[in-house]
């Protein structure tokens, strides 16, 4: 009897191979006095008893590897799951800087454009800021001497005269405030009656003290007191100043005048020469 080469395929079940070996377990001291079929059996027997510890062998490794390969398949697809996790929760934030990307680039287009015109304007203002400071230094030669003195921190404030706009510091505002300054005070002067001191050279090279009463920008008069009494005359603004014409024959009139204004004499009517250019 030939030992086979294969286990066969019946006996690998295991209830049958341990039934099996119970069976043949107890002949072992019979067979030593059996025939030579006995021990053919009996290397029938140690042959099955080793493919059933290598059976159970492999069956216990086939457990192990399962079960490894079970923990790495739920290894496995709680990755993929968390790179699924991932890749949504990335495509969500894509989009959604997308959408902040497309509404700052419409924030800035709307900020340029915001700020072209504020530009316009600015430039608009300027030229308005330039215009009125060209007109203050127009003014400024028929402005009176006390009232010059009093603007000139305004007037030296202002941008010199032909100074480009690139190099001026002041904003268009800045400037602005100094210009309203400025005319406010001119327009306060002109609608109003002043009497100021002022000193004033004559025609024969004196240079004498003097009481000065001017009608806003239109006409002022001038007479001096005491030792000078018979000084007097009348000035007009022009475009390079005041223009002052000596008139000591109206002396009295116009010192009558000033003295009225100031309260020194009673009022009445001071008949006087004027001038309209």
């Amino acid at each position: 009897m030939s030992i086979p080469t294969q286990f066969p395929k019946h006996l690998m079940n295991p209830k049958l191979l341990i039934a099996l070996c119970i069976f043949l377990g107890p002949l072992g001291p019979a067979a030593a006095q059996a025939p030579a079929t006995a021990t053919a059996t009996t290397d029938y027997l140690g042959l099955s008893r080793e493919l059933l510890t290598k059976y159970y062998d492999t069956r216990k490794l086939l457990g192990k590897e399962q079960a490894e390969w079970r923990l790495g398949q739920e290894v496995l697809k709680s990755r993929v799951d968390l790179l699924d996790s991932q890749l949504k929760e990335l495509k969500t934030k894509t989009e959604d800087e997308n959408k902040t990307i497309t509404t700052t680039d419409t924030e800035r287009e709307k900020l340029d454009a915001r700020s072209k015109e504020l530009v316009l304007v600015q430039d608009s203002q300027v030229e308005i800021v330039e215009k009125f400071e060209a007109r203050v230094r127009k003014l400024w030669k028929m402005l009176p001497l006390t009232l010059q003195a009093k603007l000139q921190p305004q007037l030296d404030g202002m941008p010199v005269e032909g100074k480009k706009r690139d190099d001026i510091k002041a904003t268009a505002s800045e400037r602005f405030l100094k210009v309203l300054a400025i005319l406010n005070e001119v327009n306060k002067f002109h609608s109003d009656i002043h009497v100021v001191n002022e000193r004033r050279k004559l025609k024969d090279g004196r240079e004498v003290e003097v009481r000065a009463i001017y009608f806003g920008l239109g006409v002022a008069y001038y007479a001096g007191s005491d030792e000078t009494a018979d000084v007097a005359g009348i000035g007009t603004p022009g475009p390079e100043g005041w223009v002052w014409k000596e008139t000591p024959e109206v002396a009295e009139d116009i010192d009558l005048l000033i003295g009225m204004n100031k309260g020194e004499k009673v009022a009445g009517f001071v008949p006087l020469p004027i001038e309209i250019r």
